[in-house]
């Protein structure tokens, strides 16, 4: 049966009202975590942010920290892996904090998106040019010399591995559903940031900063009815890591 390991690749500093609105002004360490799922291919979901102080030019008001046991390369090889056995790279979505490094994979590594989110990625609203790192703001998106395979609908990777699409954080999200020993892992992303995303019976959810609050709210319902276990891309819980910045 397929697994899904959870990593850590840093954290970063900001306002906790990104991640759940009604902390706003807060201020939080949140992991930037990648996903390695082992199954007929292995499969890595996200690669996380870039030089912390690339970072630090580019998204002030993110102040990223890394270990050097948190290297991407270092992560995979904790688990007995080199880039060049990846299968394939999922990007859940294309936020800066999503899709660096890479560089690191050859061509035999398949990268996938979806290609809604990589349409609205290329040429994105001005309010959003920041996140995707935008041509339009004199910088290269770290994905733009990748050659990037398009995701469409509900689409299945390898047997037991199931991507599809969760809209809302961004208008081409998508989490990845895979059959387990312990039910259905979904790999939830950003769809659902952070356990505190998940409320009570009258509040079922506490959304975060979303493009789209509706469709956000309609993915979380479905990450969340999928999921015997449910992952998300912000969760310390989930790792065996804490914040390096101490915040």
């Amino acid at each position: 049966m397929p697994t899904v390991t959870p990593k850590c690749c840093g954290s970063l500093t900001m306002d906790h009202g990104v991640l759940v609105l009604d902390r706003m002004g807060e201020q939080t360490e949140a992991p930037s975590n990648v996903f390695l799922i082992e199954a007929a291919e292995t499969i890595l979901v996200d690669t996380s942010f870039g030089d912390p102080a690339l970072m630090a030019e580019r998204h002030p008001g993110f102040d990223c920290h890394r270990t050097p046991d948190q290297t991407l390369t270092a992560v995979l090889d904790s688990e007995g892996y080199t880039p060049a056995d990846v299968d394939s790279v999922v990007l859940s979505h294309l936020d800066w904090d999503h899709c660096y490094s890479l560089d690191l994979f050859d061509d035999d590594t398949t990268v996938y998106v979806s290609r809604r989110e990589l349409a609205y990625a290329v040429a994105p609203h001005a309010m959003h040019a920041a996140r995707y790192e935008a041509k339009s703001l004199g910088r290269e998106p770290p994905w733009l010399r990748t050659d990037l395979t398009p995701l469409e609908g509900e689409t299945e990777l390898c047997p037991g591995v199931t991507a599809f699409p969760t809209p809302g954080h961004t208008v081409g999200h998508v989490s990845l559903a895979v059959d387990t020993d312990a039910g259905t892992t979904v790999v939830a992303a950003d769809a659902v940031a952070t356990y505190d995303n998940l409320g009570g019976d009258e509040t079922p959810f506490r959304r975060g900063l979303a493009m789209d609050d509706l469709a956000w709210w309609e993915s979380a319902g479905e990450v969340r009815d999928r999921a015997d276990e449910l992952l998300p891309g912000h969760e310390w819980a989930i790792v065996d890591a804490e914040p390096a910045g101490l915040v």
